[in-house]
């Protein structure tokens, strides 16, 4: 009727329990985007040794660009920006990010941030999940 009736079964893969360790950013794999506007590298996306899911990535965005529309999601961020400018709207409420802001977002709250500088921002963003 759907046509999903005999779709394959989606394999979820369980997320590695993280383990301490140093995450060196120089030895991480580089994701560019296709249009080139950014370029990513993840540190890790596991499930900490309490059951939270956790991930840190970091981002490098071109002037004028955005990594993505606003949006919300099922979890927190902190956002440290090391980088450029960043214009930063979250629930609404717009404020400046410059080198050594950190901002917070809580669960679904709706956000989303631009480079409004004249070179790239890098940014790194810690996400964290409810218990699994």
């Amino acid at each position: 009727m759907l046509g999903i009736e005999n779709a394959a079964p989606q394999e979820i893969k369980p997320r590695p329990v993280l383990t301490g360790k140093l995450y060196n950013l120089n030895s991480l794999a580089v994701r560019a985007s296709a249009d080139g506007s950014s370029k990513a590298v993840s540190f890790f996306n596991g499930v900490t040794t309490r059951g939270q899911h956790l991930s840190v990535h970091m981002t490098q965005l071109a002037p004028g660009k955005e990594p993505h529309p606003p949006s919300r999601q099922p979890h927190e961020e902190i956002i440290i920006v090391t980088e450029g400018t960043l214009e930063v709207t979250i629930n609404g409420q717009t404020s400046t990010a410059a080198p050594g802001s950190v901002l917070y977002s809580a669960y679904n709250d709706l956000k989303g941030w631009k480079n409004v500088g004249s070179s790239p921002a890098r940014y790194y963003v810690v996400a964290l999940e409810e218990h699994s």
